[in-house]
């Protein structure tokens, strides 16, 4: 069993021990006084000083932090600040005319031009031709060309050209594996064929409406043996998907779309989306490709003579 042990100084028997005078038989002589029953322990007193102290610390420290803070940001702003007072800066007149190099982070040299930039590219169209004649017949750079200012005599009578009816049948079996069928409304016709329908529609629209979608006997390009009317020769046939077929894909095989929409004023004929035209895989990627029609790429008009 462990003993606390108690020295005066632990308690307050509320007198002063040197009041009493104990004798021999260990009895108080004190006559009024009374002991206290149990000693009562002292309380121990709040250092009030300490506290005041570690209280003052803990202020200071938040002080301080807040005025570090408070210098950062307005650190932070006067930074910010400064490319926009260098962008409003007059720039530095340049010493050199030579072209400034500047470097990217790939170690790429860049120029940069000092004004004189250069002209743009001239149009690639009308190209450079060669009118060759024979026997009537007008080819230009070996393309035969037949339209309301270039005709055929009454005597041409080539047929269908074998190439292009190949290339047709080529055509017409690449759109089937695509689920999309085409076929020939109207392919080669003779000097007489021709005057018998243009006339038909001069009969029936008269003669300045028939000369936009139909031409003249001897000025029609379906006498070359090169041209095909493909599926319903009739406005019903623009935007279907078989026209948005043909002319995304006529080119692959050598043909165009000889009257584009928007062309009329240049070709003499209303835009005709079944019409389609032989000039090899070449020179139809080139027509195709820039939206261009024959007349353009070389230059030449489509216009009767007694208009």
């Amino acid at each position: 069993m462990s003993v606390n042990r108690y020295t005066d100084d632990d308690f307050d028997y509320g007198y002063d021990i040197d009041d009493l005078d104990i004798d021999g038989d260990g009895q108080a002589e004190e006559h009024d006084k009374e002991m206290p029953r149990r000693p009562v322990k002292k309380r121990r007193r709040v250092k009030w000083d300490n506290i005041i102290i570690l209280l003052t610390i803990v202020a200071l420290s938040v002080l301080l932090v807040l005025l570090i803070r408070s210098f950062m940001n307005e650190q932070k702003d006067n930074n910010e600040s400064l490319p926009a007072a260098a962008s409003t800066a007059d720039p530095q007149p340049t010493v050199s005319d030579k072209p400034q190099v500047q470097t990217t982070d790939e170690s790429k040299m860049t120029e940069i031009t000092t004004g004189n930039e250069p002209e743009p590219p001239k149009p690639a169209f009308p190209v450079e031709t060669d009118i060759t004649v024979v026997d009537g017949v007008t080819y230009i750079n070996g393309i035969l060309i037949i339209n309301k200012t270039y005709g055929v005599p009454e005597s041409y009578d080539p047929g269908v050209d074998p190439t292009a009816e190949a290339k047709l049948q080529e055509m017409y079996a690449a759109a089937a594996d695509e689920g999309i069928i085409l076929w020939t409304a109207s392919g080669y016709r003779t000097y007489d064929y021709q005057k018998n329908l243009y006339d038909d529609y001069v009969a029936r629209d008269g003669k300045e409406a028939a000369d936009t979608y139909s031409a003249r006997p001897g000025f029609s390009e379906h006498e070359s043996g090169l041209t095909f009317d493909v599926c319903d020769p009739s406005s019903s046939f623009d935007n279907t998907k078989e026209a948005e077929w043909l002319k995304e894909h006529c080119a692959e095989y050598g043909f165009i779309i000889r009257y584009p929409e928007g062309k009329e004023d240049i070709t003499g004929f209303m835009y005709e989306s079944w019409h389609v035209r032989y000039v090899g895989e070449e020179l139809a990627k080139i027509i195709m490709e820039n939206d261009i029609c024959l007349e353009e790429y070389f230059g030449i008009t489509s216009e009767y003579a007694d208009d």
